[in-house]
């Protein structure tokens, strides 16, 4: 009897051990899993936010779909991955970021070199920035803004004259901006013009000095003293240099490979158009001539560069204005102005010679 009583005391002390050690260790264990739900509740809201994130950049690539031109959406696509390379390349935030150690310095501009011989002939600047090709041909790459889906600039070349004030009061009053390419010898009959039409928020192009064609296509260097000269003049008036330029009678036939690596190399951007008002065909174009023309030229482009003048005598055109605007924003189109980041339209001929 008595082992049989000093068996259940032991046994009693056992159940008294366990029932004391127990709690402990309960309570332990969920100590332990409330310490580790903040570090699942972050991996969560990580996942959450990579989530959030990959479906934006599924949503930034399907808006181009459907837009004019095949593989629209590819297109976009390699836009943005060139974007994020400038980015990483020169240091600045991408999407994840850039650690502070990882951060490098901005490589130094190089001059493009020309292009060697066989080089296969583009004649246009992609939306990406790359520049047209050419043998012989040396221009940089740009960094172009994104547009709306249909954009119209309206440019206006060989003033100021005296209908260069009609005009800003129907663009003031339409609420649209205008891209002014500006004559030197215009610019000194007309100074108050240029400040106004500057003031009011369009854009001042470069149209050379004297508009002279013999002499400013003598040689690149001396079509660069007059657009040159002209720059110097607009920079007195309104303080600032235009490396906006448009050439007179446009680039065919009159500009050739050295022509544009020269006005590259001086950072100039030049810029032909694909829609024309037709009023430099005659002294006088009648008016509904103006409008026809714009009508029919229009139809299945989204990206217009639209020519017109406001040289002296051209009061038909200042008519035409209001009825041409007025179709243009029927027909869906944003008004822009040109500046370096607007991608330049350019006539073929140049780079052939």
């Amino acid at each position: 009897m008595k082992k049989k009583g000093r068996g259940w005391t032991i046994l009693g002390l056992v159940l008294f051990i366990i029932g004391a050690i127990a709690p402990v260790a309960v309570m332990g264990g969920i100590m332990s899993r409330e310490f580790s739900l903040p570090v699942i509740g972050s991996f969560v809201e990580q996942k959450s936010q990579e989530d959030t994130t990959k479906k934006g950049q599924e949503e930034d690539s399907s808006k181009y779909e459907g837009t004019e031109g095949g593989g629209a959406a590819e297109q976009a696509k390699e836009e943005q991955g060139d974007a994020q390379e400038t980015e990483v390349e020169t240091g600045s935030p991408v999407s994840g970021g850039l650690f502070p150690e990882q951060e490098s310095e901005v490589p130094a501009s190089t001059t493009p070199e020309p292009a060697p011989p066989g080089t296969p002939v583009r004649t246009f600047y992609e939306l990406t920035g790359s520049p047209p090709t050419a043998p012989g041909l040396a221009m940089k790459h740009r960094v172009f803004k994104e547009e709306p889906e249909k954009i119209v600039y309206l440019t206006i070349d060989d003033g100021p004259s005296e209908n260069t004030g009609p005009i800003l009061d129907i663009l003031e009053r339409e609420g649209v901006k205008a891209t002014f390419f500006v004559i030197g010898t215009q610019v000194e009959r007309y100074p108050d013009l240029l400040k106004r039409a500057y003031e009011q928020g369009n854009a001042i192009g470069n149209h050379t000095y004297s508009h002279n064609y013999s002499e400013i296509y003598q040689s690149p260097e001396v079509y660069l003293e007059n657009i040159k000269k002209n720059e110097e003049l607009i920079y007195g008036l309104i303080g600032i240099r235009p490396k906006i330029i448009r050439t007179p009678g446009g680039t065919q036939t009159h500009f050739s490979v050295s022509y544009f690596n020269a006005v590259d190399a001086e950072d100039y951007l030049v810029y032909d158009w694909n829609v024309v008002t037709g009023d430099a065909t005659a002294p006088l174009v009648p008016v509904e001539t103006l409008i026809d023309n714009v009508k029919q030229q229009v139809p299945g482009k989204n990206r217009v560069i639209l020519l017109m003048h406001d040289a002296p005598g051209k009061w038909t055109s200042v008519q035409a204005l209001p009825e041409i605007i007025s179709f243009l924003k029927k027909e869906g189109y944003e008004f822009g102005i040109i500046t370096p980041e607007v991608a330049p339209i350019l006539f073929p001929g140049g780079f052939y010679q």
